[in-house]
């Protein structure tokens, strides 16, 4: 008996793998209420009948390309016919209800069993917006984050069919770090679909004034900002930032007003004293003798200040001069050192920023580098500059490349000793002559009978 139940099994088995491959078309479909639906299960061999499963409704669906719609879908059969393994559906208005799993079947002459498809559709539901984002507050009472302080945002969009997308943003730049694996829950009554994502950061001066937002895309929800994002304002403490060196400002003119203005980036905002020679100058004030005079700093957003130093006139004395700032607030200080120039600022300099300066600086002292190897290699005889053949007299000369210390490139003629030409150089030399033969020739012919 078991022997008979193992067979009957193998037999069942041959029958599933012997059925009829169906292709569907497409795999899934996600569509909006009032849209159209179509699928097309195609078989390689002529079918007796296609029989069409769609949710929601009571009843399988036979189809044929004689048959006209079908109520209450006014579903109609797609396909090239039954003759042609074609059993498909198109459904003019798809309803909430038909979202699921469609399911095909078809008979074949030559089969015992049916043989399935199925593709999914989705029938998109708009999840519930704007998003929602929490943020966990500051330590400070006047909730401003300080810099390196941490904090967690979380964003969550609700009962959407398929479940939306969240993308983070701090100000125009988008987050792409920190960001947990979304988390999707399902509503299995409805079938719909809440995301939900946390984002850890630690604060950066940088993000100060900015808005953290949270931008929910779904494929029915559409663009609008209004609807499709929540943001909170990230206020950032930190004490003024330096700079990379000292501070230069150049097109001052003898006799005529000049203005120093130096920009600082600092939050809340700093207090600034400027110390021209021995003394200091506080803000809205001027120095004993009147020629300076220091304005009220001005905000410039997101926590950047410019303080500005009148000189009524530039003198000689002046330009000599070295400037000092001072900004100070509650976080801390930053000194800064500013000179000034009659003298127009250099162009390429002003176009330029500092990494492209330090490229080229680099560049031009691995030219010299190279430069001094390739003498130094010719001096000593070394690597590819080494004589060759041997060390007797030949009349065999060779143009070589050389480059003087001072970088120029000329033609000199050798002779006799090492009288080989670099291959790398001269690419028409034969191979007997890389070889030494024509030298050995040539000391043979110069030898007196």
């Amino acid at each position: 008996m078991e022997r008979v139940g193992v067979v009957l099994l193998l037999v069942a088995s041959l029958q599933g793998l012997l059925a009829v491959h169906v292709e569907v078309f497409p795999a899934e479909s996600v569509v909006s209420v009032g849209q159209n639906v179509s699928m097309l299960c195609r078989v390689s061999v002529p079918i007796q009948y296609c029989r069409i499963v769609v949710p929601g409704l009571e009843a399988p669906l036979n189809l044929n390309p004689v048959r006209g719609p079908t109520p209450p879908s006014n579903a109609v059969y797609l396909g090239d016919g039954l003759e042609k393994g074609h059993c498909g559906v198109s459904i003019p208005s798809v309803e909430d209800k038909y979202n699921g799993v469609f399911k095909c079947t078809v008979g074949v002459a030559t089969e015992a069993h049916e043989s399935e498809g199925a593709m999914v559709v989705v029938v998109a539901r708009a999840p519930k917006v704007p998003p929602v984002m929490e943020l966990t507050r500051p330590r400070d009472p006047q909730d401003s984050y300080q810099e390196g302080e941490r904090f967690l945002a979380t964003c969550e969009v609700p009962e959407g069919r398929p479940a939306a997308n969240i993308t983070w943003f701090i100000g125009d730049d988008p987050v792409t770090e920190d960001l947990a694996r979304p988390e999707i829950f399902e509503n299995r009554k409805d079938n719909l679909f809440s995301i939900r994502q946390n984002l850890t950061r630690e604060v950066r001066w940088s993000d100060n004034g900015k808005e953290l937002r949270c931008v929910a895309s779904h494929p029915i929800i559409g663009m609008d900002p209004a609807r499709t994002t929540a943001r909170k304002r990230i206020n950032v403490k930190f004490a003024p930032k330096p700079a990379p060196g000292d501070l230069e400002q150049f097109g001052f003119i003898e006799g005529e007003e000049g203005l120093i203005a130096v920009r600082i980036k600092a939050n809340p905002k700093p207090s600034f004293l400027w110390t021209v020679g021995r003394e200091n100058i506080d803000e809205g004030s001027l120095d004993t003798t009147g020629h300076f005079e220091v304005g009220f700093a001005e905000p410039k957003g997101y926590g950047e200040w410019e303080t500005k130093l009148h000189i009524r006139p530039v003198t000689k004395d002046d330009v000599e001069r070295e400037y000092r700032v001072q900004a100070t607030n509650t976080i801390g200080q930053q000194d800064y050192v500013v000179r000034i120039s009659t003298s127009s600022q250099p162009r390429a300099m002003a176009e330029m920023g500092a990494g492209a300066i330090v490229g080229i600086v680099i560049a031009v002292l691995l030219v010299l580098l190279i430069i001094f190897i390739v003498v130094f290699a010719r001096a000593t005889g070394r690597w590819c500059f080494a004589a060759g053949g041997g060390r007797g007299k030949s009349s065999q000369t060779s143009s070589v490349a050389h480059i003087d210390p001072e970088g120029h490139s000329e033609k000199a003629k050798h002779a006799g000793v090492g009288g080989t030409e670099n291959p790398s150089i001269n690419h028409n030399v034969s191979s007997e002559y890389i070889n030494g033969n024509d030298i050995k020739k040539e000391i043979k012919e110069d030898t007196p009978v």
